[in-house]
């Protein structure tokens, strides 16, 4: 029986200041100065001390849409007595309409998303599970690029549309399997690896956003015979023969821009991706400078690398040579390697030693090398390669810096002993070097 009957609860009105008076056990009627009455509930979970309040969805009345005497004082017997059993049945209440709160308003934003701003929208907001860290600049620029149009060059050509330029203003619920397939084979047309990656990023925003696209061919749950099957990145490595290593150690000594060929000799020895050497301002990428060198132990820690963390580069005597004859009478927020453009130094190089090695050929000329030279778990290190994925090298093996060290410097060694020996061309008298164009 409730304490207080409806004719005793009527005989009390608004006050000045907010009160309450108990109606049953655990049960609660707050009266508010503008005459609101809120029915409020008592109770402590099993297990626990603590006592909780909860606020019943209905005003008390005898009106419409309000909750009765009788039925206030029954909902509070029921949530009071789950407590008693362990179940916080308030609690689940509010999580389960906050999550219907949340899944409206995430439809409600989807209803009007196209493909563009759900893409743009990912970008922004994207972060890595393992770390909490936003997507690397350039990577943003590649992902935000696919939905723009393609740009006229000086002479007035058209270049192509981004991957996904096709779908951008599509809104992303209405995307169908139909328009998926059209846009994959639309892309085939340029390359199976631009396809690909096309409809990795295409189904990662898709994912992020919670869409589902019924028989969605890039979807887990899609049959086989339906479902796009996109390929794993290949690597196409292309380092210098190991025959043309020596030869090409040698030119680039003869270089005549020395700063641009230490460069790549450094690239060389070290192994280390262009862009952590010289930078790219596109994407604010900091190019190494003359105080981020240390040139007393011989380190240089290479900030914010491509796969999110810092990189320590131990240098190998040779390496460090070069490092310190750039450094000398240079102030510390001066760039360590000044160059504009390399390139031409390096076609230089190629010339007099019969390669054909790019930029990034080097760091997969350091990388074959140490291959042969030093363990697995060393150079995957020493290219500053993720080991989140492998428990041995992630969980067990430890490397001291100087083990660390002495890997750069086994390269290195192989690297100068290749040198001294030379190619039957190299000894041939007379032969005219190349000069640059």
């Amino acid at each position: 029986m409730p304490l207080l009957t409806v004719r005793a609860i009527e005989t009390h009105k608004a006050k000045a200041k907010p009160y309450k008076l108990t109606l049953d056990r655990g049960l609660q009627l707050r009266i508010a100065p503008d005459g609101v009455r809120t029915l409020l509930v008592r109770y402590s979970v099993k297990g626990s001390d603590v006592e909780r309040q909860y606020r019943l969805p209905q005003e008390y009345g005898e009106g419409p849409g309000q909750m009765k005497l009788a039925t206030a004082c029954a909902e509070a017997a029921r949530i009071r007595a789950l407590a008693r059993d362990g179940v916080d049945w308030p609690a689940q209440e509010e999580a389960r309409l906050r999550a219907e709160a949340a899944e409206r308003e995430q439809m409600d934003r989807q209803e009007g998303m196209t493909v563009a701003k759900a893409l743009h929208e990912y970008v922004d907001k994207k972060r890595r599970a393992k770390d909490g860290l936003p997507l690397k600049a350039r990577t943003k620029a590649d992902y935000l690029a696919m939905v723009e149009p393609g740009e006229t060059n000086k002479t007035g050509k058209k270049l192509a549309d981004g991957l996904l330029f096709q779908l951008a203003d599509k809104l992303l619920v209405k995307l169908t399997s139909d328009d998926i397939r059209d846009q994959y084979s639309s892309l085939l047309k340029r390359s199976k690896r631009q396809a690909d990656y096309a409809m990795q990023v295409l189904r990662a925003v898709m994912r992020w956003h919670g869409v589902v696209v019924p028989g969605n061919p890039l979807g887990r749950d899609t049959a086989g015979r339906d479902r796009i099957v996109l390929a794993p990145a290949k690597g196409n490595p292309a380092p210098i023969p190991p025959e043309r290593l020596g030869a090409w150690w040698r030119a680039s000594g003869k270089a005549p821009s020395q700063v641009a060929a230490d460069y790549y000799r450094f690239q060389l020895l070290t192994g280390c991706r262009g862009g952590e050497i010289h930078g790219d301002k596109r994407y604010n990428y900091p190019p190494i400078r003359v105080g981020d060198v240390d040139c007393d132990v011989g380190k240089v820690v290479l900030r914010d690398t491509k796969n999110r963390s810092d990189h320590k580069l131990l240098l190998a005597r040779q390496a460090l040579e070069i490092a310190a004859k750039h450094c000398a009478g240079r102030k510390p927020d001066e760039v360590l390697f000044p160059i504009t453009d390399a390139r031409k130094t390096l076609k230089w190089i190629n010339a007099k030693a019969k390669t054909h090695v790019q930029g990034h050929g080097l760091r997969d000329t350091f990388a074959s090398i140490a291959e042969e030279l030093v363990s697995g778990g060393l150079l995957k290190r020493m290219l500053n390669h993720s080991v989140a994925g492998d428990v041995t090298l992630g969980h067990y093996v430890g490397k001291s810096e100087a083990q660390l060290r002495s890997g750069w410097q086994t390269v290195a060694d192989f690297i100068e002993a290749a040198a001294q020996q030379p190619s039957p061309e190299d000894t041939r008298s007379g032969e005219a070097m190349p000069r640059p164009e």
